[in-house]
């Protein structure tokens, strides 16, 4: 039986008349953690988990053809022996499936469930975002910003073979986008 709930759809070219909504996802109890800023806001946004997945639901509604960013992880790798590891060399030194890594990861799953669920039969566009390595902290907001700036000039990065989606509510594989801030 087809599910009847929203369905985020990944690839590696996604139309460029889209309108973004990005997300930097936080995973917090009690802080805002997560920054939004979509086309057409005058600011971004900095909210706890649940009003973030509330309110990234309230403004996909209103836009045409959204194409949600996530700064998030939204696929995975398993070696032929079922061990996780890397999606590609731009997660050396920071792999999806340990430290801040699984933080996102858990966060990803949970938004993705519940915005299907406020969505209904909505489908959405899918791409994530990698920004890590920042020489100082920057607000969950600015990065959110700094994504929806960049994102149509940063190329996605090559995955590994066999990378799959994280989530049964994702088809095809969300692009990466590198957002990373290297040390000179």
């Amino acid at each position: 039986m087809k599910s009847e709930s929203c369905v985020f759809t990944g690839f590696s070219n996604e139309p460029s008349d889209c309108q973004l909504v990005v997300v930097d996802l936080g995973y917090s109890a009690q802080r805002r953690s997560c920054g939004i800023f979509w086309t057409g806001a005058a600011q971004p946004l900095e909210l706890a988990f649940g009003d973030a997945v509330r309110h990234t639901a309230h403004v996909i509604e209103r836009l045409e053809k959204p194409l949600l960013v996530l700064e998030a992880v939204l696929s995975t790798y398993h070696t032929p022996s079922g061990n996780p590891d890397i999606r590609g060399e731009f997660e050396r030194g920071k792999g999806w499936y340990y430290g801040a890594g699984v933080l996102s990861f858990a966060g990803a799953l949970r938004f993705l469930q519940v915005l299907a669920e406020c969505l209904g039969k909505r489908c959405v566009y899918l791409a994530e975002a990698f920004l890590s390595n920042k020489d100082t902290p920057t607000a969950h907001a600015e990065d959110a910003v700094l994504i929806h700036q960049r994102f149509w000039q940063v190329r996605p990065v090559e995955l590994r073979l066999g990378v799959v989606p994280a989530s049964s509510a994702v088809t095809g594989v969300p692009s990466v986008r590198d957002f990373t801030v290297r040390p000179a």
